[in-house]
Formats: C-alpha cells, sequence, structure tokens
C-alpha cells in the first residue's frame, strides 16, 4: 500500500504538479478528507484477504453499492429514485452469484472487509461533494498522498518492509500503481463530479463482469452458470437504473403530447 500509492502519487505530480500547484488550502483539507477514507478502504480490505478468500471479500467489498445510498442520504439529504433501488437489488444478487462460497457468517476477515465497503461508500459520497469545490486534479493527488502517508505510518509501526526489495514484484505494483492508482483514481474523482454517487456506484458494480471476461480472455478462464447469472443481474441492475427515468420521460411526455 505504501510503496502503490507513493509511485502512483510521483506519477500525478510529474504529469500534472504545474498545474495545480500550488494547491490551495481547501484542496490540502477536501483531498486529505478523502484520502482518509481512501487509504481505510484499501488498509481494511488487505486486512481481511489475509484471512477469507478473493471472492469472498469481492461481494463484502461490492456490497457498497448499498452503503453509498444511505450515505449519500445522511450527508446529502439525496433519496434513491425507485429505479436505483431495483437496481441495487438486482446489482447484490448478481455480486452474491458470481461468488459462490459467499455465506452470511462474519469472521474477523469479514468484519475488516465490511469496513472496506463502508470506506469506499464513504468515500464516493465525499468525492462528489468535494470535487464540486476543489480542482479534481489537485484531489487526486492529495488524496494519493494522504493514503502513501498512511502506509508508510503503519510500515514503520511494523518495523519496516517485512519483503526484502529484491523479492517485491515491482512489475506488477507499477501495473498498480500507474494504471489501478494514478489513473483510476484521478478519473473516478473527475466523474465523480460529473454525476450522482449513486448512479456511479451502480455502474462501479461492472467490475466483477469485466473481470470474469477478461479472465477468459488473457487466461482462459470460463465462467459457470453462476457466474453468467451473477453477470446477467449486474447488467440488468445497471440498464434498469439508468433506462427507468428514460423511459418515465418518454412516458410522461406522451401523456401531455395526448
Amino acid at each position: 500500500m505504501a510503496i502503490r500509492f507513493t509511485m502512483a502519487a510521483v506519477v500525478l505530480v510529474a504529469l500534472y504538479g504545474r498545474r495545480v500547484w500550488p494547491v490551495t488550502r481547501r484542496a490540502w483539507i477536501d483531498g486529505g478528507h478523502i484520502g482518509l477514507w481512501l487509504g481505510a478502504g484499501y488498509l481494511t480490505q488487505v486486512i481481511g484477504l489475509a484471512t477469507i478468500t478473493a471472492s469472498r471479500s469481492a461481494f463484502i467489498t461490492g456490497t457498497y453499492v448499498a452503503v453509498v445510498p444511505v450515505v449519500a442520504l445522511i450527508l446529502t439529504k439525496t433519496r434513491p429514485k425507485l429505479a436505483e433501488y431495483v437496481g441495487i437489488a438486482l446489482i447484490l444478487a448478481g455480486l452474491y452469484a458470481f461468488s459462490s462460497d459467499a455465506g452470511f457468517s462474519l469472521a474477523s476477515g469479514d468484519l475488516w472487509t465490511l469496513g472496506c465497503s463502508f470506506s469506499f461508500g464513504v468515500q464516493i459520497v465525499i468525492t462528489n461533494m468535494m470535487v464540486k469545490r476543489s480542482d479534481p486534479m489537485a484531489l487526486s493527488i492529495v488524496q494519493i498522498v494522504g493514503a502513501a502517508a498512511m502506509g508508510w505510518i503503519l510500515v514503520g509501526a511494523r518495523g519496516g518492509i517485512g519483503t526484502p526489495w529484491s523479492q517485491i514484484p515491482w512489475w506488477t505494483l507499477l501495473y498498480l500503481s500507474v494504471v489501478a492508482t494514478a489513473l483510476v483514481i484521478a478519473l473516478q474523482t473527475w466523474a465523480l463530479g460529473r454525476t450522482s454517487p449513486i448512479k456511479a456506484t451502480l455502474i462501479f458494480s461492472l467490475e466483477p463482469v469485466f473481470a470474469a471476461i477478461f479472465a477468459g480472455l488473457f487466461f482462459g478462464e470460463r465462467m459457470h452458470a453462476r457466474e453468467y447469472l451473477g453477470g446477467a443481474l449486474i447488467l440488468g441492475g445497471v440498464v434498469v437504473s439508468q433506462a427507468w427515468g428514460y423511459v418515465s420521460g418518454w412516458i410522461g411526455s406522451r401523456r401531455v403530447a395526448d
């Protein structure tokens, strides 16, 4: 976590440092706030993965699709629409279908991963709030720096990095830093200023569907019947939540015309 976010911060500062410097006081405060939740999400997810399977972690983490509407209601007084409730229900069912071993018992790893789900849910909502008053790239850099600082503090508290530097998978970390952190967080921060957190979360839920597709393309993995069902439910939830409003608007316009 410490190395990944540090490398991501270096990349964004090198590319956009001149654009955002000097960083405003508001961006430091907002970005630092987002960074705390971002770092907490990644940290609790990693701790949880030490004792539970990846599929179980993916299912529990994906439940932030239900966390975001609650947090948005508390912080922004935004109520989900009926279509979004339906979409959330379909997506949760799809996530469960994707995770064949995801039962409902709560061991320590499950509780840590629930903390991850909550942290990511809060991070999405507050990013949507704060990107409207601060530069999205400045927020991206500051939150990544904040998450990196959190990582290094924990490394120091544990007495240093336990893995020899020669055994660290640098090429994997390079991809995670540049693509899965710097690029993804910058795009997410920019996009969250142009949509609602609930809509964004419904779209984010397509992640396991794309993961299954790429696993098939690159590694020849085949999806099971439950995974096809899960993918269909998730895609259906996203389509319903997005299309319902257009259909309702079209029906309303037809009634007015009549």
